[in-house]
C-alpha cells in the first residue's frame, strides 16, 4: 500500500496532532527519549540480564500479539501501538517502520553481519502439544474387553415369619393426664372420707374441753394401731397420747408435747 506522506510523519501526527513545546518535535526524538528506554526496561525484565546475545537482540517484533502485550505495559508503547491500529498499518508497514534497538530488525541485521543464529530461548521448555485423546481412544478399540457374569441370589424371607413393627415412642402426655386423673379421683375419695372424721375427732376434742367424756372414734383408733404396726407413726410423733385399757380407748393431749396436728384434717383412716 502506497503512502503519499511518510509513515514516520504520519505515526507523529497521531502521536501528537497538536505539540505542545514540551513535546518531542519530531518522531526520531521522541524514539530516542521515551520508546528506547522502555524497550530496554523490557529486556532488562524479561531476561533478568544483558550477558547473553538473546538479551542484546530480542528482536521484538512490533507485528507479534505476545510482544505488543508485553510493550503494551508502558505508556508510550500503548499509545504507539494504537496509532498503528487508527492508521490501519499492515504487519509489513511495521516491520519496515519499526527498525530501532531490540526489535527484530535489528536481531536480523546482527545475523546476517555474523553469520549467527541468534537462539530464541523463549517457551523451549514448553514441548509440543500432543492430541492425546486419539491415541487413547486407538487403544480402547484395540484393547481387550473382558466380560464378567454376575449372578445374584435374593432368599426371600418366610411368610410364617412375623414381621414385628419398629417400637412407637409412648405418648407420655396422655399417661401423665390420666395418672393425673387418677391421683385427682383418689384426692377427692380421701377428701370426702377424711373430712366427716375429721369433724368427729373435732367434736370430741369439744366435749373433753368441756370436761365431758367422749370415746376414741373407731376409725381413728383403727387407723392409730395399723400405723403403729407398720411402724410409720409413733404416738409421740402424733402428738397424743392414747390410754390403753384392753386396747386404746382415749386419748390425751401431752402436757409438755407438741399442740394438736395444725393439718386441715388427719390421716385418713382405712375403709
Amino acid at each position: 500500500m502506497h503512502r503519499k506522506n511518510p509513515i514516520s510523519v504520519l505515526v507523529y501526527n497521531a502521536l501528537f496532532p497538536s505539540p505542545s513545546p514540551s513535546d518531542p518535535p519530531c518522531f526520531s526524538a521522541h524514539l530516542s527519549k521515551n520508546l528506547v528506554g522502555e524497550v530496554r526496561i523490557e529486556t532488562a525484565t524479561f531476561y533478568g540480564s544483558l550477558d547473553t546475545i538473546e538479551a542484546r537482540y530480542p528482536g521484538l517484533n512490533y507485528a507479534h500479539a505476545p510482544h505488543r502485550k508485553r510493550l503494551g505495559r508502558f505508556p508510550h508503547h500503548r499509545k504507539l501501538f494504537g496509532a498503528f491500529d487508527r492508521l490501519n498499518l499492515t504487519d509489513s508497514e511495521i516491520q519496515g517502520f519499526c527498525r530501532w534497538e531490540g526489535t527484530l530488525w535489528a536481531r536480523e541485521r546482527y545475523e546476517r553481519d555474523e553469520g549467527v543464529k541468534v537462539r530464541d530461548t523463549t517457551g523451549m521448555e514448553i514441548g509440543e502439544w500432543v492430541d492425546r485423546r486419539r491415541t487413547a481412544s486407538s487403544r480402547r478399540r484395540n484393547g481387550i474387553n473382558v466380560k464378567t457374569d454376575i449372578e445374584v441370589e435374593i432368599e426371600e424371607v418366610p411368610s410364617s415369619t412375623a414381621i414385628t413393627d419398629p417400637v412407637r415412642p409412648v405418648d407420655t402426655e396422655m399417661q401423665d393426664s390420666s395418672e393425673d386423673e387418677d391421683d385427682g379421683d383418689e384426692q377427692v375419695l380421701d377428701e370426702s372420707v377424711g373430712f366427716a372424721l375429721n369433724q368427729r375427732l373435732m367434736q370430741a376434742a369439744a366435749l373433753r374441753e368441756q370436761g365431758q367424756d367422749a370415746p376414741m372414734d373407731p376409725e381413728w383408733e383403727q387407723y392409730l394401731k395399723d400405723a403403729q404396726e407398720r411402724g410409720e407413726h409413733s404416738i409421740e410423733h402424733l402428738g397424743i397420747a392414747p390410754t390403753l385399757s384392753g386396747g386404746i380407748a382415749a386419748f390425751t393431749n401431752l402436757s409438755e408435747g407438741p399442740s394438736p396436728p395444725t393439718q386441715p384434717y388427719p390421716p385418713v383412716a382405712p375403709a
